[in-house]
């Protein structure tokens, strides 16, 4: 009876044992065919990206380059209020009542911008030898700045912040941003198509039909503002001195253009 029942449990146990085997196996082998897939799809970019930076010509660097000069159309001058004083309030409504004089004189001109460009306050101390400093005075500064396009008009306005108590800091012609603005993109078409007229000339000397700009950049100069400082303060503080004769000039705007490009591969002769 036992043996019969032995036989039994072996013979129900051996075709699960069995299956389970084959099952283990059909598992091994869809985990290899995973594993293989897995392993040509991570290597295809590597390969298409070594194949994309293969060079397909001769790459060549060059630049170039477009300038014009432009009359200074803009003027910029810059002034500042100063006062001391024991007194801070009298201080301060001193620097008040000269900067609203400038303002007041100015807010009236057509094309006038004026800004405030700074403003402070500060102690005047006082150090005795071998005693804590002590607090004197107050000093009080205000900049503002002055911009128009109107240069026939500075000599006007030199006196005008002279007189009402500011100091003049300093005064510079430039070109304005918009005319700046439409140069440089006059400029730059006109760099770009010099670029490709040396891109040209040089596919040619190389026998190339054609040539393919792989990367091109640009970039701007601007000229330095013509400026006036200490001589046009000292002029606007004589009050016997002649109107000042201010000259504008001219500043030099440049663009460059600067790349490179390819040219098919070309089997040469050696001679």
């Amino acid at each position: 009876m036992v043996s019969k029942l032995n036989r039994s449990f072996d013979d129900a146990f051996t075709p699960n044992v069995l299956l389970a085997g084959q099952a283990e196996g059909n598992q091994t082998s869809f985990m290899r065919y995973v594993f293989f897939f897995l392993s040509l799809f991570c290597l295809s970019p590597v390969q298409a990206q070594a194949e994309a930076v293969t060079p397909g010509g001769t790459r060549i660097n060059l630049q170039a380059m477009a300038e014009t000069s432009l009359p200074n159309d803009e003027v910029a001058l810059t002034f500042r209020v100063e006062k001391d004083g024991t007194n801070a309030s009298s201080v301060r409504q001193y620097v008040n009542r000269v900067s609203g004089a400038i303002q007041k004189r100015l807010k009236h001109e057509p094309g006038v911008k004026l800004k405030t460009m700074s403003r402070s306050m500060q102690p005047v101390w006082q150090y005795p030898k071998n005693r804590q400093r002590v607090r004197t005075g107050w000093r009080m500064t205000q900049t503002g700045q002055v911009v128009s396009s109107k240069l026939d008009a500075v000599p006007n306005w030199l006196d005008a912040i002279e007189s009402a108590g500011a100091n003049l800091s300093g005064l510079q012609f430039r070109i304005s941003s918009t005319a700046s603005k439409s140069a440089q993109d006059q400029l730059r078409l006109q760099a770009i198509s010099l670029f490709r007229q040396k891109a040209g000339v040089i596919a040619k000397g190389l026998s190339a039909s054609s040539f393919r700009i792989i990367q091109i950049n640009t970039n701007s100069r601007m000229p330095r503002p013509v400026m006036y400082r200490a001589e046009m303060a000292m002029m606007a503080k004589s009050a016997d001195a002649a109107p000042p004769s201010l000259s504008a000039g001219e500043g030099k705007i440049s663009v460059s253009v600067s790349g490179s490009i390819q040219v098919p591969f070309t089997d040469f002769p050696v001679k």
